[in-house]
């Protein structure tokens, strides 16, 4: 019998300007495609065997709420600032921030050693 790989699913909204810009009166919320595609490789490298998938959480009524719960209530709670949110196996781990690619990896292997 074989363990199964961990999960790890990145749910975020790309990168967007809501005033526009150079607007003043409010920041970009999102995160680039860079952000996201370094929290991927740093979670592959440092952690190993785990599977990394990433949910645009742009339309929230496109998750599952079975999958998706934990996330779905944080997103109505929070809105946007929730993003973008890191969860293990369903298991919410880090939430809004954005953490540093350095705080995310060690998160997560605190939660994998406390796994097995």
């Amino acid at each position: 019998m074989s363990a199964s790989v961990p999960t790890i699913r990145i749910y975020y909204l790309p990168l967007t300007f809501p005033c526009g810009p150079s607007s003043g009166c409010c920041g970009p919320i999102g995160q680039t495609e860079e952000e996201i595609q370094s929290y991927i490789a740093a979670l592959r490298k440092e952690l190993g065997q785990v599977e990394v998938e990433t949910i645009e959480a742009t339309f929230i009524s496109r998750l599952d709420q079975e999958r998706d719960g934990a996330v779905l209530r944080l997103l109505n709670t929070f809105g946007a600032m929730a993003l973008p949110i890191f969860a293990l196996n369903g298991e919410v781990v880090s939430m809004g921030g954005p953490p540093s690619v350095e705080e995310v990896v060690e998160l997560f292997k605190g939660k994998l050693s406390a796994t097995t």
